[in-house]
């Protein structure tokens, strides 16, 4: 569901100060977002890619994406006519948008990403700078019910500005933050049997026939009750609505409020009105993920460990969305004979006729310099026997797909976002730059602009 909120309006001095300098910050343009964007070559994903073509934008959206167009004299040129344009990249989980990745309670479900989603943060930068558009901003692991992600775009003032999805799922992990395995897992359980329990009483009061109620009425005392009469009739009539019976916690109302509002993210769950992202560590805990998808009825889909590719089979079998772990490539050594295994997980995954979508390193758990990009994920694939083309929609329209967004995002096609990359050249060459990137129709990348990385560059030895 598209979620749409109303922009502020700047007035006065203050009002143009703040919104020039929000603009430099987030690296966005203030330029109308009608625009022609003439590219050397468009790679649509959704259909065939287009040498020397054009595409209109309006409103941020794309409405003609073609060759040989006619370009509207009231649009801005933007000419990439000897660059490389692709549809934005999707990151499908990340938490370095956050200013933690986990709250301390293990048993969240009532928290929202949004509330700890800072524009400023780095990672929205970074996203930027290397061509991603959208986000899909999830707790981290290090959790038991961790809270609800939410799906946004990675340019804007304020979090408002940026949502595309406010509640895009709930975060489940299976890696017992602490204690054991059997424990976490025994918690985790109690919890989706309390709402799943809640949920079947519920039903049953509704469907429950009320007592039959006398034809005759009767007599009305217009006389106020005051006192203990007061008091005998409010129970009275509570004892006989199911919905209005007092609290458990002995009347503490905004106890029990917090208590069902705090457990109706699980309940939406069960109900399908939601789906989880499910941490996995092992390949153990592959199947406990569908276990717990069987008996409560959710749907999910998974973020797989190293170790999880032992359960590819199982995997292919259910075909649940999964997203890998970031290291893609490792060496694993065999506790019986002592051997060294190369550990390929694209290929191993394509093999077992597993649909899988990528992950990025971020924030403080980057390892190495490669899997920290999505164009290095897809290039790793394609080493290993994967098609470009499959590659390349692996990092936007299948996510989008994934997510449920792609009538938005993922493709170059009309009626979606203008969120585009403009590119060197080739996406999968390490030489390729993002050139520009734009979100809604809005440029707010420019390399030429970037002064972080002149001064990186300009620190490099001649």
């Amino acid at each position: 569901m598209r979620i749409v909120f109303c922009r502020s309006q700047y007035r006065g001095w203050f009002g143009l100060i703040l919104a020039w300098s929000s603009a430099v910050v987030l690296g966005t343009s203030v330029s109308a977002q009608d625009l022609a964007i003439k590219a050397g070559k468009i790679i649509t994903v959704s259909g065939p890619t287009i040498e020397n073509g054009i595409i209109l934008v309006r409103d941020g959206r794309i409405v003609e994406v073609g060759q040989g167009l006619s370009i509207p004299v009231d649009l801005r040129v933007l000419d990439a006519s000897d660059k490389v344009v692709m549809p934005g990249i999707v990151d499908p989980h990340s938490s370095s948008a956050l200013n933690q990745a986990n709250e301390r309670n293990a048993v969240v479900p009532f928290l929202s990403v949004v509330d700890g989603v800072d524009p400023m943060r780095p990672y929205f930068e970074e996203s930027r700078r290397n061509g991603v558009t959208t986000a899909v901003v999830v707790p981290g692991n290090s959790t038991m019910i961790g809270g609800q992600a939410s799906i946004m775009k990675t340019a804007g003032l304020y979090v408002d500005d940026m949502l595309l999805v406010r509640s895009a799922g709930l975060k489940l992990s299976l890696q017992p933050p602490s204690g054991s395995r059997m424990s976490h897992i025994s918690r985790l359980r109690r919890e989706l049997e309390t709402a799943k329990r809640q949920l079947t009483e519920a039903a049953e009061a509704k469907t429950t026939t009320p007592p039959t109620e006398s034809t005759e009425k009767p007599a009305t005392d217009p006389t106020p009750k005051a006192g203990n009469e007061a008091n005998e009739s409010l129970a009275s009539d509570a004892t006989q609505d199911p919905e209005s019976s007092p609290p458990a916690d002995g009347g503490n109302t905004a106890t029990a409020e917090s208590a069902a509002a705090a457990n109706q993210a699980v309940k939406d769950l069960l109900q399908g009105k939601t789906r989880a992202f499910i941490y996995c560590q092992s390949a153990a805990d592959v199947g406990q993920a569908f276990r717990l998808m069987d008996d409560f009825g959710f749907q999910g889909i998974l973020v797989l460990g190293q170790d999880c590719y032992q359960a590819a089979g199982e995997i292919a079998k259910r075909k649940v969305p999964v997203i890998l772990d970031p290291t893609l490539v490792f060496w694993k050594q065999d506790p019986l004979t002592r051997t060294d295994e190369k550990i390929v997980l694209p290929k191993l995954y394509q093999e077992a006729g597993v649909k899988f979508l990528f992950q990025a390193n971020d924030g403080d758990s980057r390892q190495s310099l490669g899997t920290s990009y999505f164009w290095f994920q897809a290039a790793t694939a394609v080493r290993y026997g994967w098609s470009r083309e499959d590659a390349i929609a692996a990092i936007t329209l299948e996510p989008a797909k994934a997510m449920g967004i792609d009538q938005f995002v993922g493709s170059i096609q009309v009626g979606r976002d203008a969120d585009l990359a403009i590119l060197t050249g080739d996406p999968l060459d390490v030489s390729t730059w993002v050139e520009q990137t734009l979100v809604n129709g809005r440029v707010v990348y420019e390399r030429r602009s970037d002064w972080k990385l002149k001064l990186l560059m300009e620190a490099q030895p001649q």
